[in-house]
């Protein structure tokens, strides 16, 4: 625990370097929303697929199962990509924050307490848990490429790439933790929670 506590700290440079990644796509999602509109209906039309194949179900287990499998990988694919020099890992980031803050946008002129209370009940439950566990991934992912590039001192590339993955491994358990608990949150407790305060 103490041992995972310190890799954690000892990388707080680039998770904060990841969640400014997605701060900084939010702010352009926010100022050129227009000129965003393709990829954000792309996004929103696989968000919408894969909310009918959930709904089919009409299972909250399998909703959470769902929903943990697909952040799970989302995750996955930011650690491994990072491999190309983290290019690709920040790309992600950025994308990701210019979707959420492109809708953020669209959504804002139509402000009211039912939009306040989707966003307070529907995205903030899970969202705690959901983000912080995409920043690691990304965090890591960044390393990964970065060391690929400039090797940690007294270290080869080869060394610093290996050592990179064993920081992984002993994280790894809290990246899991926090998607789980994510999915569970949004597939049993969200939908209970938007019926009580938004139904």
């Amino acid at each position: 625990m103490q041992k995972t506590w310190q890799v954690l700290i000892g990388n707080r440079g680039y998770m904060g370097l990841s969640f400014v990644l997605f701060a900084l796509g939010m702010l352009l999602g926010v100022m050129y929303t227009e000129q965003f509109q393709q990829l954000i209906q792309t996004a929103l039309e696989q968000l919408k697929d894969l909310a009918e194949q959930v709904k089919a179900k009409d299972d909250p287990k399998y909703t959470s199962w769902f929903i943990f499998w697909n952040n799970f990988r989302a995750a996955l694919i930011m650690l491994l990509v990072g491999s190309l020099f983290g290019v690709w890992t920040m790309m992600m980031l950025v994308v990701n924050g210019l979707i959420v803050g492109a809708v953020i946008a669209m959504t804002s002129g139509q402000m009211t307490v039912s939009v306040f209370d989707m966003v307070v009940f529907g995205l903030l439950p899970h969202g705690i848990f959901e983000l912080p566990a995409i920043f690691i991934a990304s965090a890591f992912g960044i390393k990964l490429g970065r060391v690929l590039l400039w090797p940690l001192q007294d270290k080869t590339r080869w060394q610093s790439y290996l050592f990179v993955w064993r920081e992984i491994a002993r994280i790894s358990w809290v990246l899991v933790l926090l998607l789980v608990v994510a999915a569970a949150v949004e597939g049993m407790i969200t939908p209970q929670l938007l019926e009580t305060f938004t139904g």
